[in-house]
């Protein structure tokens, strides 16, 4: 690849906001995805078309494993993607062929994986959940590994990264805030007779039509506003096989070999599975443990948009006061504290009685503290796997943007991928009701057990997530040197000749 074909916007260290706007618009998707994954989903397949929780899980597991190879197969194509010269797609560089080919069939899968026909036995049911959420995350990984591929090149500032990445997860915390904030405000409001909207099948077909649409957009204005900076981008030196397993091996096996880029992976892989464990209750503990109405979720999830802002307002600002690892392992510590905490409060009898107003605003208090964390400990680590790029170009001379950032797309959706997993074999264990005895009261032990595995269970992920951080090396200092290192490598790569042309010999 041409070291000279750095894109302007890369070589600023101040990105227009235009730019910014646009490579994070397209994680709308993908907080979309997640929105509906984890707070529906689930709920929708066990409790109101009744499949079993471990059919369920287990028909998600089966996406994620295979998520686990095609992120990072995209990765390496889009790498080495170079078209024909001359042909239309030439000129869409070799990222953005694969981002504008997602849009419309991510839309259309969306709808299919919330609509599937009425009657349909449970083994069909379970394969129509298997096809439907591969497709989902596939047409998703064909956006979100190019596109966040654009990262490292768009910004080499290791401070500019971060206020590049907080855009990303801005947007794509309000894609996924979207999703429950326009169920609960407009789709599973109570009718006229007085059923609850959350256990009527029609309301989830509307919500599949809503995240098709939302989908499709983002992804679209995504690749259209980042299409400008294609002839800045790098290329590769020339065209190549379009997949080689050769060459798909080689490249894996390059990127885990490097220290940092392994326990960031692993770090950001647990912390995600966390946060999916957790998000995958919400609807559950919002419906029986605090027994919330469906305007009071939606409030609690309106609120949310202000520690979201305020999360990626903060994120590197914050991160200046030392560096990246250091505020990402403080606040994973805090997290660790603050998340069990309502729930223990509950069985300890020191809050007030459901159905009391106070409830609702210390467990809104709660969760806004915890998403403000939440934000900045995902912008970081997001921001610190695109500084492992240039450390293996150090080490190795190679540039694998799409490879490494495959490991963003994956952890973002081991979120809803092993969380929903496990959260399916959960809920046949708490014995929650299901099918037609879904609005029927739930027995006081599997309230107790639902508490427990939406709070104190995610911890044991968080503590994974706190071991493998405090083995990531990239301290500021140490970027500096490898920034330093790789600009004096770049300036005495231009100064030799070309391959085959000795010194002093002119084109002639």
């Amino acid at each position: 690849m041409s070291g000279s074909s750095v894109s302007q916007a890369g070589a600023a260290a101040r990105i227009p906001i235009r730019i910014q706007a646009a490579y994070g618009a397209g994680s709308i998707a993908d907080g979309v995805k997640n929105g509906a994954f984890n707070a529906f989903l689930l709920f929708y397949y066990t409790t109101v078309l009744g499949l079993p929780g471990k059919w369920s899980g287990f028909a998600l597991l089966i996406a994620l494993c295979l998520d686990a190879v095609t992120d990072p197969l995209v990765g390496s194509i889009s790498d080495n993607f170079r078209a024909r010269p001359g042909s239309l797609l030439s000129k869409l560089g070799r990222r953005h062929p694969f981002m504008f080919a997602a849009a419309l069939p991510m839309g259309l899968c969306f709808y299919g994986l919330f609509a599937p026909p009425p009657g349909l036995p449970q083994w069909l049911l379970f394969a129509w959940l298997v096809f439907f959420s591969v497709a989902v995350r596939f047409f998703l990984t064909l956006y979100m590994v190019p596109s966040s591929a654009l990262g490292p090149e768009i910004s080499r500032s290791y401070d500019g990264r971060t206020t590049l990445v907080s855009w990303r997860w801005m947007l794509g915390w309000f894609g996924a805030l979207s999703v429950p904030l326009f169920g609960w405000e407009f789709l599973f409001v109570d009718s006229a007779t007085g059923f609850d909207g959350r256990f009527q099948v029609s309301n989830y077909h509307l919500l599949g039509i809503f995240c098709g649409v939302v989908v499709a957009a983002a992804i679209f204005i995504s690749s259209l506003g980042t299409r400008r900076l294609i002839p800045g981008l790098m290329q590769p030196a020339q065209r190549s096989a379009f997949f080689s397993f050769r060459r798909f091996a080689g490249e894996a096996a390059n990127a885990l070999q490097n220290r940092s880029y392994r326990m960031l992976v692993f770090a950001t892989l647990f912390l995600q599975i966390g946060i999916g464990v957790r998000e995958v209750f919400e609807t559950h503990m919002g419906t029986w443990f605090w027994e919330f109405s469906n305007e009071q979720l939606g409030a609690i999830t309106g609120m949310l948009v202000f520690p979201v802002i305020a999360g990626a307002l903060l994120a590197k600002p914050l991160s200046q006061l030392s560096d990246k690892r250091r505020t990402a392992f403080s606040l994973m510590a805090f997290a660790c504290t603050w998340l069990p905490m309502m729930v223990l409060l509950r069985f300890l009898d020191w809050l007030p009685q459901n159905g009391d107003p106070r409830l609702f605003w210390l467990v809104a208090f709660h969760g806004c503290v915890l998403v403000l964390a939440a934000i900045m400990i995902g912008i970081l680590q997001s921001s610190m796997i695109m500084d492992t790029v240039d450390e293996n170009e150090l080490e190795t001379g190679k540039r694998q943007e799409g490879v490494f950032v495959s490991a963003i797309s994956f952890t973002g959706k081991a979120v809803s991928g092993f969380g929903n997993f496990l959260g399916g074999y959960a809920l046949d264990w708490i014995g929650l009701p299901q099918g037609a005895d879904a609005s029927s009261i739930v027995s006081p032990e599997s309230i107790i057990l639902l508490g427990i595995v939406a709070a104190p269970g995610p911890i044991l992920f968080y503590f994974v997530n706190l071991f493998f951080l405090s083995r990531y090396r990239i301290s500021r200092a140490r970027y500096h040197q490898i920034t330093t290192a790789l600009q004096a490598r770049r300036a005495q790569a231009a100064t030799l000749p070309p391959p085959g042309q000795g010194p002093g010999e002119g084109s002639r």
